[in-house]
């Protein structure tokens, strides 16, 4: 995977390598701040960070065509502890070919792609429909397969 860098929700330039490090990164491609179904799915996610994070070396960033702002106050409102960042110009969206359409709005399927410290992709989930997606503890299993962890 190259890296990519879009503006953090302060602002900030947010560059993707800089910010995995020597972890795992976990790529969460969701609809947009207006789908019900994402934002579960998110919150889900976020009540698992501490595992996530801690337990299995990866680091999480969600990514939607929404606005900067919709992207910040989605992660204010959520309480979430991991960024959401906005693509608006579908860059790294168009680069994992998962751009759909929905209602005359340019977005993102649900999907998820774990990338290893050496920025290559060791799994991938792409849902074809707004409720084709993964729970928490899917993710959370297929990140351990991906690592060779113990389920």
């Amino acid at each position: 995977m190259q890296s990519f860098i879009l503006q953090n929700n302060d602002g900030s330039p947010l560059d993707l390598y800089q910010y995995q490090g020597d972890k795992n990164l976990l790529l969460i491609f969701f609809r947009g701040v207006w789908c019900n179904v994402c934002k579960k799915q998110l919150k889900e996610l976020n009540e698992n960070f501490e595992r996530i994070e801690k337990e299995l070396n990866t680091k999480m960033v969600a990514i939607s065509s929404d606005t900067k702002l919709k992207s910040s106050l989605l992660k204010t409102f959520l309480r979430l502890n991991f960024p959401v960042l906005a693509d608006e110009t579908l860059t790294i969206i168009n680069a994992f070919n998962i751009e759909t359409e929905d209602k005359g709005r340019r977005i993102a399927k649900p999907s998820f792609f774990l990338i290893n410290p050496s920025h290559e992709i060791i799994y991938q989930y792409v849902g074809q429909e707004y409720d084709d997606r993964l729970t928490a503890k899917e993710i959370i299993a297929n990140i351990k397969k991906s690592l060779n962890k113990p389920l």
